[in-house]
């Protein structure tokens, strides 16, 4: 006994002799009685209904325990969402801190507590299990599999001939082992294993069965006495290892199943018999986090993850596994695909390497990951001879045919294959039964949930697949045949484009960007085809457009340009595509940088050249846009214009409704707000067509209802604009397009949300704005988002990082954006102490912007504003005169938004000066003349000062 008075019973639980249960696992005592938990002797900080959660999973001896299961234990009697249970079992991993990992979640149903075998001494069940001599005991854990042992339990008990496949290093053994323990008490403790891996010869076969099962082996089978044995016995018999020795092991188990119906046989082996009753059960690799996991609690709700940690730490406990490497885990358990064999084999490199140092060395996977158990069989103990093994058990067609797959980076369908396979396997049916012979033996999975089934390879096995086809000396000629085929597919994608819905298109055509990439590497590669890499550029474009990869089109396409010499090509056809497929993607990810204007005025000059009207109609909405951000809105009116005018010509009925939006939105920008209005609304009409594409670089229609939410707050509908802008972000989620969505966030939901005050929604979209920009190398919307950002953050009276504000201003003002596009950026500048700020000191509204600029008077406001505060009146106008001018210029326009927000700082200037009447006169009629049934914050300011004015004596107003 201890000082805390614990004792050992006598299955190894080590107890509380005072009456309450203590239990001991790895470092860590816990009192339930005490509600203390106690890690080497220093208590752990847990609230009282985290212990009891604690303390249910510590009881299950970890058993999964569902979460209605703990619900009902430590809630009883009270109704509890899913969430508070999340929140505790949290605080649980966050106390553990180090062993975090010991409270696994089991996807989908509940949490267990997951020990490494170190730890999991003194949890020992209470009750005697039956044992089976035949059997290993397991030295670790077996961790997401629950669902497989529960199919296999049952399967395995309803037929006599159950047969788990998978490829190498998947796990078949360690499950088969683990299920059969479970059914010991089934099978009366009769179950036996024969492990056919180390069994060279077929004649050791009978052999090693009858020593497994006890009896005695003849010639060539078992002996009559042992066959007599074994007919009345209820037995389970598992085969392991058996792919080497198929035909073989296939006779046998016909043998054996004849003896007596109480016989059952579970094999495992990379590849079905085919015997008849057989039943067959694939294993999956295990669940891995997604790619934008990025806290532990996140990435260990997968089974892959936990393995992985749970295997490191059995090794080192010195390494810290925290929201710092929960991104590096992730990313090696994707690379690894979830393979069992090969994460435990990353893991014993963690002490010595690390955990960042084990992602580095993936690169070089087969030498990195060469540290297995030596007690394994050769084959599993190192990566590089797993696969080994497999390739191995293939004929020489097949071996071809395997490592001619290897060229495709994702999946394939049998049409890709047969353009690569070669003219020596060239016939379809064959090509068709070698897929299904390398399905069979686990090299290959068949994904049938696609409207055409596609193949594809694990990671690792392909990895293995490109050494053999190197060392083939087949790689060049290969890849040209794997090039070709998507030069082919990419002109029907091109053709597709301009026919199909989007939906459609990306339905057929999203498989295929991995396969272009590789395609286009090759192509420019020193052995590759260059003429072929530029057609292959040219039909890529909508892969680009669709898929938001515009940044990838930007570097593809200067390197065609640039690094590749196309100088034969300039005047030709072929640079007008890649000019304008340029000008596309620096429009989207660097902006209105000169290099933009450069892009789009060449592929003008070309498409006119060459009578190309959809290159010119194209380069005209490039050019629009260029002129828009850099402030120039009269050219960007003219360019919209000539698109109009060249539709309209060419009979394009979506061209037209294009150029009509974005004449809508030249109106608007001068201040025309209900012209504008009237030609968005036009346009929109047309774009509700349900074949509308993102022929110009988005969605027209979601882009069309992101500036009519601009204008209809302008002119005082402002309930009706934060609907319209939230419809523009709903069509561009269902479109999965980022371009899309970052232009009706900044275009529409951010600008609505701020000019309405509404910083929650203003935050929320601004922080979806710019993660998804970042995630898309769109460097220009992520600039705009984060301008967003801070003005948000200076409303709420919060510092930004030091130098923040100056990196965004100067990459924006880099990016030749006119910094007066929005008033919100001026706003900024002027909170802002940093040496930016001085450009606003400088700023005059009638030098700096066009007169006629869509927020003059709401620019002309803030600066009367600013001098107010400042006390900078500027000689040539008072404050009031210029605050004036902005309320006429506001109402001449119709923009009854920015003539409240104007009234409303004229109206304190008035008070300030003692002239309540004049103030309240003009608040009432502004407040008259706003869209009734709408609300914003610049109306509730007003009534409020209004309702002041008409309450307070005069010598008390304090608005």
């Amino acid at each position: 006994m201890d000082f805390l008075g614990l004792k050992t019973t006598d299955d190894g639980t080590r107890v509380d002799s005072r009456g309450g249960e203590g239990i001991v696992f790895g470092n860590y005592r816990i009192f339930p009685e005490l509600k203390l938990l106690l890690r080497n002797g220093n208590k752990v900080d847990l609230t009282a209904r985290a212990f009891d959660v604690l303390w249910v999973l510590v009881k299950a001896r970890g058993e999964v325990v569902t979460k209605d299961q703990l619900i009902e234990q430590v809630w009883a009697g009270y109704i509890v969402e899913e969430n508070n249970l999340q929140t505790h079992i949290s605080a649980i991993r966050r106390a553990l801190k180090q062993d975090r990992s010991f409270i696994s979640t089991d996807f989908g149903r509940g949490y267990r507590l997951t020990l490494p075998a170190s730890a999991r001494t003194n949890l020992r069940p209470a009750t005697k299990k039956i044992e089976s001599p035949n059997l290993p005991s397991p030295l670790t854990t077996l961790l997401g599999r629950d669902s497989e042992l529960r199919d296999l339990q049952q399967l395995i008990t309803a037929n006599r001939l159950t047969t788990i496949t998978g490829p190498g290093g998947i796990g078949k053994t360690r499950l088969a082992v683990e299920v059969g323990r479970r059914l010991l008490a089934s099978f009366s403790g009769k179950v036996h294993l024969v492990e056919i891996g180390m069994i060279g010869e077929r004649d050791n076969i009978w052999p090693a069965i009858a020593r497994a099962v006890g009896v005695e082996a003849g010639g060539v089978g078992l002996t009559a006495e042992s066959r007599v044995a074994l007919q009345s016995q209820r037995l389970l018999l598992i085969i392991d290892n058996c792919e080497h020795l198929t035909e073989d092991i296939a006779r046998a188990v016909e043998t054996l199943l004849q003896i007596g119906e109480g016989l059952h046989i579970c094999i495992t082996s990379q590849e079905p018999f085919g015997a008849q009753g057989e039943q067959i059960y694939r294993i999956r690799p295990l669940a891995v986090p997604p790619a934008d996991a990025s806290t532990m609690d996140v990435v260990l709700t997968h089974a892959a993850a936990q393995l992985f940690v749970e295997r490191s730490l059995s090794y080192t406990r010195d390494s810290q596994f925290d929201d710092a490497t929960a991104c590096e885990i992730a990313t090696i358990c994707r690379q690894l695909d979830g393979v069992p064999l090969a994460l435990e084999l990353a893991a014993t490199r963690v002490p010595t390497l690390g955990v960042r140092g084990v992602l580095d060395g993936l690169s070089d996977r087969f030498r990195l990951l060469t540290a297995g158990q030596r007690s394994a069989l050769p084959r599993h103990r190192t990566l590089r001879a797993t696969v080994d093994w497999s390739y191995r058990l293939l004929d020489e067609t097949e071996r071809t045919l395997f490592r001619r797959l290897a060229v495709f980076p994702a999946g394939f369908t049998v049409e890709a294959a047969h353009c690569v396979s070669g003219p020596d396997i060239e016939d379809r049916w064959r090509i068709i039964d070698l897929l299904g012979n390398l399905v069979g033996k686990s090299l290959l999975h068949l994904d049938v949930s696609a409207p055409t089934p596609r193949y594809r390879f694990l990671e690792t096995i392909r990895l293995y697949a490109l050494e053999q086809l190197a060392d083939s000396g087949e790689t060049d000629l290969t890849a040209r045949r794997h090039a070709s085929y998507f030069q082919r597919l990419g002109e029907q994608a091109v053709a597709d484009w301009k026919r199909q819905s989007t939906g459609d298109w990306r339905q057929v055509h999203r498989g295929y960007v991995e396969d272009v990439r590789a395609a286009l590497k090759w192509a420019f590669s020193e052995n590759g085809d260059k003429e072929m890499g530029l057609r292959m550029l040219q039909n890529a474009i909508p892969f680009w457009v669709l898929f938001s990869l515009l940044d990838e089109c930007r570097r593809w396409v200067s390197l065609a340009l640039d690094e590749h010499g196309v100088a034969e090509t300039t005047g030709t056809h072929d640079e007008m595509v890649l000019r304008a497929a340029l000008g596309t993607s620096l429009t989207w990810v660097r902006g209105p940088v000169a290099e933009t204007r450069a892009a789009w005025s060449r592929a003008l000059d070309l498409a006119r050249e060459l009578g190309n009207t959809e290159i010119e109609l194209q380069a005209r909405y490039g050019l629009w846009l260029h002129s828009l951000r850099r402030g120039h809105h009269s050219e960007a009116l003219r360019f919209a214009t000539e698109m109009m005018t060249l539709a309209t010509e060419a009979k394009d009925d979506e061209a037209f409704a294009t150029a009509q939006r974005i004449a809508g939105v030249s109106r608007h920008s001068l201040g025309d707000h209900a012209e504008g209005r009237a030609l968005i609304e036009g346009a929109l009409i047309w774009f509700e067509h349900p074949q509308s594409t993102f022929r110009f670089g988005l969605d027209q229609h979601a882009a069309g209802l992101a500036f009519l939410a601009r204008i209809l707050w302008v002119q005082g509908y402002t309930t009706d604009a934060v609907k319209t802008a939230n419809l523009a972000v709903e069509r561009a989620l269902a479109l999965d397009h980022a371009s899309t969505l970052c232009c009706v966030l900044a275009e529409g939901l951010c600008m609505v949300s701020a000019l309405n005050q509404d910083l929650d929604a203003l935050e929320t979209a601004a922080q979806t704005l710019t993660r998804t920009a970042s995630h898309h190398g769109l460097q220009f919307w992520k600039a705009y988002g984060e301008i967003f950002e801070l003005w948000a953050m200076m409303q709420h009276k919060e510092k930004p990082a030091s130098g923040r504000v100056t990196s965004v201003i100067r990459l924006l003002d880099e990016m030749q954006f006119n910094l007066w596009y929005t008033p919100f950026v001026a706003d900024v500048l002027r909170s802002c102490a940093s040496p930016v700020g001085s450009m606003w000191t400088s700023f005059h509204p009638s030098v700096d912007c066009e007169d006629s600029h869509w927020a003059m008077p709401e620019f002309l406001r803030i600066e009367a504003d600013f001098d107010l505060e400042h006390n900078a009146g500027r000689p040539e106008l008072t404050v009031e005169h210029r605050l004036e001018n902005a309320l006429a210029l506001a109402h001449e326009r119709g923009a009854r938004s920015w003539e409240l927000k104007v009234a409303v700082t004229l109206a304190r200037l008035l008070i300030s000066d003692n002239r309540r009447d004049q103030a309240q006169i003009l608040l009432r009629s502004t407040i008259s003349s706003f869209p009734s049934g709408n609300e914003s914050n610049g109306l509730r300011i007003a009534n409020a000062i209004l309702n002041e004015l008409q309450h307070l004596p005069s010598h008390e107003t304090s608005v």
